[in-house]
Parts: C-alpha cells; structure tokens; sequence
C-alpha cells in the first residue's frame, strides 16, 4: 500500500524540548551513519581544549552508539556521568503518487537520549548519576592513540 506514496516531509512534533534545550556546554550530536572514532575524537578535543563539562545527545538508531561512547569516554578519563532519557513525535508525511488517494501523516514516538560527562563533580541525587570509574581502571594512554589510529603492524591494532 505504501509504495503509492512518497515522502514529503518529515519534522518533530511535542517532546523535542528535550534535545533542543540549549546550555552553555558543548553538545555533541551523535547519529547512526556517524563512526564513533570520530565522536570519539571530538569529545576528546572539546576536554583538551577546556571544557570542563561535554553532553551527548542521540536519538533513535543511535542510542545504543552513544552509550558505548560514554564509556569509551569515561575510560580515557575520570568523568561524572548523568543519563536522562524521553521521547519525542516525529511526524512524516506521505504524498500520494496516484491521484484519488488522500496525503497520509505517520506520528511516531522515538526514543531520545542525553548523557552529560563532566570533570567536575554533578548532582549524586541525579537519578542517572554514574560516579567516575576508580583510576586503576582508567586507560588513558589510549587518547594518545587518537590522532594515530595505526600500529606499527598498518593493521589498526594496537601493539
């Protein structure tokens, strides 16, 4: 049935104050198509360069990538973490192909995700507070491996 119809637009309906609020820390916005190195590498970046405080924000397909790059993350570096999750409407609308047939609208409910790392200490009371991981379990010597991703061995692995 759907293949008489295209779609027109796609946008998002109540809920999406949840990743639209704005603040004064760096976001990063994390996508399915996006490789994690690379938001790997920016988060990194943004608390090289100062910050003290980076929040990530996904939605969909890619909640499950900025889960693991929140503890990729936390095990470069001693962070606070909070997680907060919502959902928010999407709306898409379909345009008939063939005439005689009605503009059909879809409202789905997608799920949205928004983890705040930060070198300084956060709420504890948070519901979603994670404490730093004790330093025996950090690996930091792996951030030095960001701008060089190949071993000696050219095959990406660290030796």
């Amino acid at each position: 049935m759907m293949e008489k119809y295209r779609l027109v637009e796609e946008y998002r309906g109540e809920g999406d104050e949840f990743l639209e609020e704005q603040s004064s820390v760096e976001e990063v916005r994390i996508t399915h198509l996006g490789k994690p190195k690379n938001y790997i590498s920016y988060a990194m970046s943004l608390f090289a360069d100062g910050e003290r405080t980076v929040v990530l924000k996904a939605m969909g397909k890619a909640i499950n990538k900025t889960v693991t790059i929140a503890e990729i993350l936390k095990r470069k570096l001693p962070l606070h973490q909070t997680t907060a999750l919502s959902s928010c409407e999407m709306i898409d609308v379909f345009e008939p192909l063939e005439e005689g047939l009605d503009v059909v609208t879809n409202h789905r409910h997608v799920s949205c995700i928004k983890v705040t790392l930060s070198l300084e200490p956060m709420d504890v009371n948070h519901v979603g507070y994670q404490p730093p991981l004790p330093l025996q379990e950090l690996q930091p010597g792996d951030a030095a491996l960001e701008g060089n991703s190949r071993s000696s061995r050219g095959d990406g692995i660290a030796t």
